[in-house]
């Protein structure tokens, strides 16, 4: 009777412990909001340079970039892609009417 006794005591103790384990684990894997810019670290002001008479028709976040939808006094259409890790212009897609 006493071996399981100690049987049912050990048990229990090992049900509490992985309990305990399990939510320091939840908590460390989601227990942190995570940010866009994944290194934590501000990465400032952003400056650029429209083109003359561009207006800026939308902004959209997208997978760590922000897209920039200008429309152009032309008719066309410019999209500017900045990277949101530290801010960098990563490229430009011009679309330009068909004539």
């Amino acid at each position: 009777m006493q071996a399981v006794k100690a049987l049912v005591i050990g048990m229990g103790i090992l049900i509490i412990a992985g309990l305990a384990l399990m939510v320091y684990g939840l908590t460390t894997k989601f227990g942190a909001p995570t940010s866009p810019n994944a290194s934590g670290a501000a990465f400032g002001t952003i400056r650029a340079n429209l083109p003359t008479g561009a207006a800026v028709e939308s902004v959209q976040l997208q997978d760590g970039s922000v897209l920039v939808h200008l429309t152009m006094p032309d008719g066309g259409a410019q999209i500017m892609v900045f990277r949101l890790s530290d801010g960098r212009q990563t490229g430009t897609i011009e679309l330009q009417p068909q004539r």
